[in-house]
């Protein structure tokens, strides 16, 4: 995880909350000792300084919480708790050492460490600890004796060697159960985005019936319309371009219609799979379109790793491509590049026009339906690149946009 990326494990009230009530316990605990039993006076002050720093580091926490945008980074979280550790240490050091009852309480750090840490962090939380119990086991200040238990060397050495087991099993365990839980989450949030995704389709279907059914009507109204201006001698003369155009329009709009109302399920697409290197796909894709669409320059590169990747070519595949491939040439100036590339356990194919690029509000909301690529061309209802990503996605693949001199679409896939 990327220690500049913000983690959050509890909300910033709570963070502060188990922080004042771990200082309370210590509070407690070290009044009710100097109380009861005959501490003495240097090693209970010692103590209240260091469960001072605790409470210093509450002050500290707070700050940090109101300064940005309330909650802490992942590194932030590794110095508390690398903290929490060296103080609760030096504690029970001042107070028996390994033989006091409250020297369990040192997992208590380890165990959120390794819950929500990355585990290069964990491991260094858990060296930390280990020191920090060799630590105590050689250099601690004795108990009262009237409170001071008898425990033989033996005795002693089984609850350190207790103390290392115990870290060890519970890092491991806790950090195995947090990987589980985090790939469990990982596919809830999978499985919630498909179904919304489903659902946004599902409308797509539904306004596109809606469309056929409502647009058909006018459509034949103004194809009449048209048909008496081309007749009429003197409109003809005088716009005749401008009917010829409407023309052209109104029979594009028939050709939408009339593939929005056929069944996909009938469709004439070939079902056949085949494979080919990635390099040989990319300059059919070039050739292809270059042959239909000779005002635009459409060519294509790849890198030499492309020639050795055999890919997958699908039905699924070749209508997306054509999606964004046509996408291209409605808002290219002179030229569209289709690019192939591989580095190492990836591939991607990239198409770039030379156009006047996708909107901000369209690359902050990809992935959404109704968010049209480039509206300023016309009306659009943003679904092209929507129904392509679906595709791209259930191929295993990425689609991700951007500018970069001109549109830019990226497809990815693992290796």
């Amino acid at each position: 995880m990327d220690t500049a990326k913000k983690f959050l494990f509890v909300n910033s009230s709570d963070f502060i909350l188990i922080r004042l009530i771990a200082f309370a316990g210590q509070a407690i605990t070290i009044g009710f000792s100097q109380y009861f039993f005959d501490f003495l006076p240097q090693v209970a002050w010692l103590s209240w300084g260091v469960a001072l720093l605790l409470l210093l580091s509450v002050g500290l926490a707070y700050y940090l919480l109101n300064k940005g945008d309330k909650i802490l980074t992942e590194k932030q979280i590794f110095l508390f708790l690398c903290f929490d550790i060296l103080q609760i240490s030096i504690l029970i050091s001042f107070n028996g050492g390994y033989t006091n009852p409250f020297i369990f309480i040192i997992l208590a750090p380890i165990a959120i460490a390794a819950s929500y840490l990355t585990l290069e962090r964990i491991i260094v939380i858990l060296s930390l600890a280990l020191v920090c119990f060799a630590l105590i086991f050689n250099f601690f200040i004795d108990l009262p004796e009237m409170v001071r238990p008898n425990i033989s060397i033996q005795y002693s050495l089984g609850i350190m060697i207790s103390l290392f087991i115990s870290s060890i099993f519970l890092v491991f365990y806790l950090y195995y159960f947090s990987l589980n839980y985090k790939s469990t989450q990982k596919a809830y949030e999978l499985a919630s985005k498909q179904l919304q995704d489903e659902k946004e389709l599902l409308k797509v279907g539904g306004l596109a019936a809606a469309a056929v059914h409502e647009l058909g009507t006018p459509l034949n109204t103004i194809n009449l319309i048209i048909g008496d201006f081309d007749q009429d001698q003197q409109l003809q003369k005088k716009y005749g371009n401008d009917i010829d155009t409407l023309k052209v329009e109104l029979d594009r709009c028939k050709a939408i219609l009339k593939e929005l109302s056929t069944n996909p399920e009938s469709k004439e697409i070939s079902n056949e799979i085949s494979n080919m290197s990635l390099d040989a796909y990319v300059q059919s894709l070039s050739e292809q379109f270059r042959s239909n669409y000779r005002a635009i320059d459409i060519d294509y590169r790849s890198d030499n790793n492309s020639k050795n990747i055999n890919i997958q070519i699908t039905p699924e595949l070749n209508i997306a491509m054509n999606n964004i491939i046509k996408n291209a040439i409605s808002f290219a100036e002179k030229e569209i590049l289709i690019i192939s590339e591989s580095e190492g356990s990836q591939y991607t194919i990239k198409i770039r026009d030379d156009g006047p690029g996708f909107d901000k509000k369209f690359i902050a909301n990809f992935g959404k339906p109704f968010y049209s690529s480039r509206p300023e061309k016309g009306v659009n209802m943003g679904l092209g690149l929507f129904i392509t990503k679906q595709m791209i996605e259930n191929l295993n693949g990425e689609i991700l946009v951007q500018n970069n001199n001109g549109a830019e679409v990226t497809l990815l896939w693992q290796i």
